[in-house]
């Protein structure tokens, strides 16, 4: 009888053992047990109010208006250009990238292994660059009749289409990563009212709708999937790019940080509640076992948050602290983080 009872007990432990479920809990509470954060290397740079810092491929692009640095995830330098401009533009489609001077009225292309392949010369006052994912590229201008405007120019320095627009101050203007469509915002005021005009456009450069809104000054827009997100400081609009359906979303709290991360819109208010939205616009709070919450990226199938000085992880409650603050932290691949700081530059491992 005990022999039988033994067997059946042997046999239920094989089943659970087994199951795929199981075997997942397991390999998932191994692997949150030996989760750690490894500092690899340091780097030191001279800072300033004039650098500039965009994640770039493997790694991430450094600008200070002396000189253009790619550094890779392992702290290699994959190349050093030297280019001076005293008050520039810069932005990327993580192959090319697009160095505006301002003053001079000039563009740089230089491509991913750091060579200058073309310099454009420009009628009109720049003001920004932004590239899209077609290697085409966008010039925000302003003329001295009250007009403002973005050209579109090929990769070769061609002009494709002059988007003239009278009677608005254009705030924003941002690219759609997977169609290269870009939308255009810009403020007018008609009969002592404010509107925020919205101008969205295909990657040729025509028009495919607009409209206004009243008493808005949106300070960012986003694009996620089939959506264009329209961000105010207590309010989002999430406005479907194929008809005219609007979900309309008022905040208790002005936004203090927003982003896209993991196909949901992630907001950080002024409170530091956390709030993640759905496409279609529905909320729910999130709440982490970390103080002031500054920021919050993507990680492998995880999220990495960042205060002032310290990063957590927290599926395995795995926290770092640092001695100065933080300002900005990029995610590369699965595993590796970049930290960066006045005056030098952390790379880390999640192991």
């Amino acid at each position: 009888m005990k022999k039988n009872k033994i067997v059946v007990i042997l046999i239920i432990l094989i089943i659970i053992f087994l199951n795929p479920k199981t075997i997942n809990i397991i390999k998932s509470k191994i692997s949150n047990s030996k989760v750690s954060i490894e500092e690899i290397k340091e780097i030191s740079y001279g800072y300033s109010n004039n650098t500039s810092f965009i994640e770039y491929r493997d790694g991430f692009l450094m600008y200070d208006g002396k000189s253009l640095k790619y550094i890779d995830s392992e702290a290699q330098r994959v190349f050093d250009l030297n280019i001076r401009i005293e008050n520039y533009s810069i932005d990327t489609n993580n192959s090319n990238i697009y160095l505006l001077d301002k003053m001079k009225k000039e563009v740089y292309i230089i491509d991913k292994k750091g060579a200058l392949t073309k310099k454009l010369k420009l009628k009109e006052n720049a003001l920004m660059v932004k590239a899209l994912y077609n290697n085409d590229f966008l010039i925000h201008y302003t003329t001295d009749v009250d007009v403002e405007g973005a050209k579109l120019y090929s990769y070769k320095g061609e002009e494709i289409q002059d988007i003239s627009i009278p009677q608005i101050t254009i705030n924003l203007l941002q690219v759609d990563k997977d169609t290269s469509n870009f939308v255009i915002s810009g403020i007018s005021i008609k009969d002592d009212r404010l509107y925020n005009n919205i101008f969205y456009y295909n990657k040729k450069g025509e028009l495919i709708f607009s409209y206004n809104i009243e008493n808005k000054v949106f300070a960012k827009t986003l694009f996620l999937d089939d959506k264009l997100i329209l961000v105010d400081p207590k309010y989002i609009e999430i406005k479907d790019l194929s008809d005219e359906k609007v979900k309309k979303i008022n905040l208790d709290e002005e936004i203090q940080y927003i982003d896209i991360i993991d196909e949901e819109i992630v907001v950080i208010d002024s409170n530091k509640k956390i709030i993640y939205i759905d496409k279609f616009g529905k909320e729910k709070n999130k709440e982490y076992d970390m103080k002031n919450i500054k920021g919050i990226k993507s990680i492998g199938d995880q999220k990495i948050l960042y205060s002032d000085r310290s990063i957590y992880l927290p599926e395995n409650k795995e926290k770092k602290d640092f001695t100065k603050d933080i300002l900005d932290v990029f995610t590369i691949y699965d595993n590796s983080v970049i930290v960066i700081f006045r005056g030098y530059i952390k790379f880390l491992n999640i192991n």
